[in-house]
């Protein structure tokens, strides 16, 4: 009976399959836990798990025109992913940034240095040089850390590593209503990228080796 020379065991296939589940939950929703602070000395802190962890709000655009958050990602995990879940408004595009740290310090609305990264969002945001577009379902945190879609932020390269984070969510232009889904996912092992690296290679060098044997035959 011929054997895979990569069959794993049954047991830590089982085990691989399992560590690949995330949980999902929200963490705060404003139509049930009330409304987020309105200070960017005070934001609510929430620390995530691994996962999607939701916050669900509105900004009127007036009076209530700041959501402001403190996330914490806990040691051995990243933040891999700001996913807009929902938008809706009669404003195109809303505004999100975050600055390190559990409160923001500068001003928010004027001052882009005092950011890491940050972008509009939206069913018709734009940001930079690039042409409005629907953001709904997509990845915001590589657009708050392009350069060119941020001018004069600080800067960071993703995911985003252990520590607490403030968050801005702002709409200007009217009522909103949001859901954000922040990504957390566990630090690669070293260990587990080498593995994952050598099973590559290997599946390179077989598929050569088998493709030059046909050419052989010919």
């Amino acid at each position: 009976m011929p054997v895979s020379r990569f069959n794993l065991p049954a047991a830590s296939l089982s085990f691989a399959l399992l560590s690949l589940h995330c949980s999902a939950a929200v963490f705060w929703n404003e139509s049930g836990n009330g409304d987020l602070s309105n200070s960017q000395s005070a934001p609510n802190p929430f620390t995530l798990g691994s996962g999607a962890n939701s916050v669900v709000g509105t900004v009127d655009g007036t009076t209530d025109s700041q959501d402001w958050i403190a996330l914490t990602i806990p040691s051995g995990f990243q933040l891999s992913s700001i996913i807009l879940q929902t938008y809706s408004s009669a404003d195109s595009q809303g505004f999100t940034g975050f600055q390190s740290g559990s409160s923001f310090v500068g001003n928010p609305e004027t001052t882009a240095s005092a950011y890491s990264g940050f972008t509009h969002f939206g069913t018709g945001a734009q940001n930079g040089a690039l042409a409005p577009v629907n953001l709904v379902g997509a990845d915001l945190l590589p657009i708050m850390a392009d350069p060119a879609n941020a001018p004069g932020a600080q800067g960071f390269t993703p995911p985003l590593g252990a520590g607490t984070y403030s968050f801005l969510i702002q709409q200007l232009g009217g009522s909103t209503s949001y859901q954000f889904d922040y990504g957390v996912t566990p630090v690669p092992e070293p260990a587990t990228e080498g593995v994952i690296a050598g099973i590559v290679c290997a599946g390179f060098f077989l598929k050569r080796r088998f493709f030059g044997k046909q050419a052989l035959a010919h």
